[in-house]
Order: C-alpha cells, then sequence, then structure tokens
C-alpha cells in the first residue's frame, strides 16, 4: 500500500507554495508508508499549455529509497519540484519486493509518469502474458509496473482522442484486463489499482479497489482517492489527513485535469462486459 498525491496548477509554482497545509500532512504519512518515495515534475517548455508538446521533455524525477519523512533528500527533491502538473509517490512495499530505485515510483516512459497504491497477485505466468502484449517492458521487480506495461499496451491500441492519447481510457482498459486475469489465475481482483498517470499536460487518476482485501487495521476508507477542484489548482490525493471539501472518485472512474485550463474530465467507469 502507498499514498499519492498529485496538483495541477494556474501556473508554475514551486509545490510547498501549491500545497502549503497537505504538503506537511501528507509527507507525515511515511511514518507508515515508510518505503521509499518519488516527486516528478515537468520543468519550464516540456509541454504546450494545456497539452502535449510534439516532443515533449521527460520530467524531472527524484526517488529514494529511506523515509520521507527522515529523509533531507526528500526535503531537497519537493522543494525543487515547480511546475504545473506535479506528483509525489509514498511507497509502502509489497512483501517480497526490493527497496531498490527500479522498484521506487513514479515510474517514468518517455513524457509519462506512473504512480500506484495498492497491489495485485505475481505469478511467472500473470507477467508472461502481460508482457506478451507489447507494452513497456519493466526495468523492476513490482506489479505496479506490470500494470504500467498493460496501459502503455492499450495506449497503442486505442484511437487517440483529438489527436492526442486517450491516456484514462488506456488506463480503464488495462485495469479491466488485470482484474479478469488475477481473477483467472489467483480467483480474488486486485486489492487496489489506485493510480496517477501524468503528462506535461494532463494528470490521470483512476480509483480501483477490492474492500475485501483491504487491511483490517486502517479505516474502511484506506483505499479512496479522493480530489478537489478549486480556482487555482486541482488536487488528487490518498486518504490519511484531514481532506475537507474533497470527493471521493468513484469504483472505476478517472479523471483527466488539462495543465492551463485546470478544466477536470469525468469519465465514468466501462461497462460491465455481458
Amino acid at each position: 500500500m502507498c499514498r499519492l498525491l498529485g496538483v495541477v496548477s494556474r501556473g508554475e509554482r514551486p509545490l510547498p507554495e501549491v500545497v502549503p497545509d497537505e504538503l506537511p500532512l501528507f509527507t507525515a504519512l511515511s511514518e507508515r508508508h515508510k518505503d521509499g518515495w518519488g516527486v516528478a515534475s515537468y520543468p519550464s517548455g516540456s509541454g504546450a499549455d494545456g497539452g502535449d508538446d510534439p516532443a515533449p521533455l521527460s520530467p524531472l524525477l527524484r526517488r529514494g529509497t529511506d523515509t520521507a519523512l527522515a529523509s533531507n533528500a526528500y526535503g531537497d527533491a519537493v522543494a525543487e519540484a515547480c511546475g504545473e502538473v506535479i506528483v509525489v509517490h509514498l511507497r509502502r512495499a509489497s512483501v517480497g519486493l526490493a527497496l531498490t530505485p527500479e522498484n521506487t515510483h513514479p515510474f517514468v516512459e518517455g513524457p509519462v509518469t506512473f504512480s500506484h497504491n495498492g497491489q495485485f497477485g505475481l505469478s511467472e505466468q500473470l507477467r508472461e502474458r502481460i508482457l506478451a502484449r507489447g507494452g513497456r517492458t519493466p526495468v523492476g521487480t513490482t506489479d505496479s509496473e506490470l500494470f504500467l506495461s498493460l496501459i502503455t499496451a492499450w495506449a497503442a491500441e486505442l484511437p487517440p482522442r483529438e489527436e492526442r492519447v486517450d491516456w484514462a481510457l488506456a488506463v480503464q482498459h488495462a485495469a479491466a484486463e488485470l482484474t479478469a486475469l488475477t481473477n483467472e489465475l489467483f480467483g480474488r481482483p486486485p486489492e487496489s489499482l489506485n493510480c496517477l498517470l501524468t503528462t506535461p499536460g494532463r494528470l490521470i487518476a483512476f480509483a480501483q479497489h477490492d474492500p475485501a482485501q483491504a487491511p483490517t487495521d486502517q479505516p474502511a476508507e484506506v483505499y479512496d482517492l479522493r480530489w478537489r477542484a478549486e480556482p487555482d489548482r486541482m488536487l488528487v490525493s490518498s486518504t490519511g489527513y484531514p481532506q475537507p471539501g474533497f470527493a471521493t472518485l468513484a469504483q472505476g472512474a478517472a479523471l483527466t485535469v488539462h495543465r492551463g485550463t485546470l478544466h477536470v474530465d469525468e469519465h465514468p467507469p466501462l461497462p460491465v462486459a455481458g
């Protein structure tokens, strides 16, 4: 289980300035989610206003395998993060997955970053079936990178929306396929597929979890993914600290937040097959 924080602001601003109240509370969650951290942002000129440049720059990425709350490197990373689209991830590693930079979120593929909160069953058969789809090849050993691999496979297959990759739909289809695979191979759905995906021009949030597999020592809303739209910023966050005015993203639903305008597209869950 991990914690996610994504923000899209009106104009390029330092992260501590955009979320001055929320960032310390979010960082404090690393007392439990203590197995690493990552911060990704986009420098000036990495994408057109409200969209994606044809040849965007890679995001600025900082990651560590120590605990954020006690990490000087984390403090430096959040201090230097400046942009209109920024994401922060706190990791609590799944059992058996190494604490290495390669296994630390966010993961990057070109201009895209991906951060996951949750876990699902792993087996060599599942890995082989996902990689056979032809998406991004994982660098580390996490289940999260397999999810990203499936997302990139769907992104290549789906028709573009307004001449751009429809990342929200790619995430939803990848989650549906992954759920079908884990039901087939393990007899249960993923514990959680909550995730944030960013490009220079957009932030995509997706929510899905199985309440039956939620940790029994945590509040019922531990896997909720919540969001709040304001005139100058849009926040998406995992739970664990006070969040007045936040709405909960529905199961299977996705959001796309556009840089520049802060316009939010709400994507309903995919229709259930059959």
